[in-house]
């Protein structure tokens, strides 16, 4: 996992060189969203797929449920941890930026779509069983969301040749795409197909050793993907917004975060799953496996509410940001150990307050019951 954490890091440099050339003439915030949250999404997509495709069929719903978490917690990382480390590298090693601002209207725009997708993540995933009508509900929010892109998207300036003769490919991948004025679109289109064959071949390894992992220490690979698979995955996140930041580039810097967001959430999750239930006519039993991500999902939403919230009414993001928003992330890996430690039976302080918190959601009456309802009302004639 570590080793194919390392190449997924390495493999960003391909990607961003090539979504840099890609996208050169999308507005400020578009590219971030699209190109970057796409393409730095492709970890978390493929180990879907290959919790999917290598899980046996007893154990259908434990193995998407572990996906499940490690979308959840890419988004959690990408959402909380991303943007606290972005604004620490800002803050403290380029000289002379002391606050960032950032477009309220990239907030706006970016942060309704993505609670829109939790609480679709909430409601649908409470369903007793799962269908491939499922992951096409998921899929079609995520196409809903490009198309609303697409349609506010202005044009921008192309550059001119004179900027572009001013840019120095350093890198073996720059002096590939910009080796000659023409072809410079397909070879970046190459690069961008190699870097995600890499990241297919690691996500395959991730998948596997969240399983070797998890089975070894007796935990559910749920809570193995919650934090292990989640912050290997949203390494291209990590270090795109760290470049976007870098050249000033704030606006992408969070929008990427936030676009791959809304991409785990529905097409990492719900398009590997609408096609292979589509494909093999199965369906998943998610009784007792959905119930141990409710939890997950409500602190989920919770945190996105609060941190959108702190980017949207600050005037700017000061080096305080930082310190609120690693502190947030630190507290959810408590939780998350917490509470596997209350599902593996393990008694400890940290298992016991996490059991607090899953016991009150659970109990009869409460949100869980809600939820799994208006889920099977929903979804029962899938």
């Amino acid at each position: 996992m570590v080793i194919c954490s390392y190449i997924i890091a390495k493999a960003c440099d391909l990607f961003e060189a090539s979504t840099e050339y890609l996208g050169r003439n999308m507005e400020d915030g578009i590219k971030g969203a699209t190109l970057n949250a796409i393409g730095s999404s492709i970890p978390e997509f493929l180990t879907t797929v290959f919790f999917l495709v290598f899980a046996t069929s007893q154990n259908l719903g434990r193995d998407f449920a572990a996906s499940v978490g490690g979308d959840t917690g890419s988004a959690i990382f990408n959402t909380i941890a991303i943007p606290g480390l972005v604004l620490l590298v800002t803050f403290f090693v380029i000289k002379g930026v002391s606050k960032v601002k950032i477009s309220k209207k990239v907030i706006l725009r970016d942060g309704l779509f993505l609670i829109g997708a939790e609480i679709l993540l909430l409601i649908l995933l409470s369903s007793d069983y799962l269908t491939h009508w499922h992951g096409w509900v998921f899929t079609g929010f995520y196409a809903i969301y490009l198309a609303y892109l697409i349609y506010s998207h202005k044009k921008a300036r192309s550059k001119s040749s004179k900027e572009e003769s001013l840019f120095e490919p350093n890198a073996w991948y720059e002096k590939f795409i910009h080796s000659k004025r023409d072809g410079r679109g397909k070879r970046a289109t190459w690069l961008l197909i190699l870097a995600v064959v890499i990241l297919s071949l690691c996500a395959a390894g991730l998948v596997e050793g969240t399983k070797i992992v998890s089975t070894s220490i007796g935990i559910n690979p749920i809570f193995i993907a919650l934090i292990l698979v989640a912050a290997a995955t949203s390494v291209p996140d990590l270090i795109i917004s760290l470049k976007d930041a870098k050249k000033g580039n704030y606006d992408d810097s969070v929008s990427n975060v936030v676009g791959s967001n809304i991409f785990d959430i529905t097409i990492s999750m719900g398009l590997p799953l609408a096609i292979y239930l589509l494909i093999t006519g199965k369906t998943i039993n998610f009784v007792e496996h959905g119930s141990n991500l409710i939890d997950i999902r409500i602190f989920l939403l919770l945190i996105t509410v609060i941190v959108l919230g702190i980017y949207y009414f600050a005037k700017s993001l000061k080096k305080k940001h930082v310190f609120i928003l690693l502190f947030i992330y630190i507290l959810f890996i408590i939780y998350s150990i917490g509470a596997a430690q209350y599902n593996a039976g393990i008694n400890s302080v940290i298992s016991n307050l996490a059991g607090f918190f899953i016991e009150w959601i659970r109990q009869p009456g409460g949100i869980e019951e809600i939820l799994k309802h208006f889920g099977n009302v929903l979804t029962g004639n899938w």
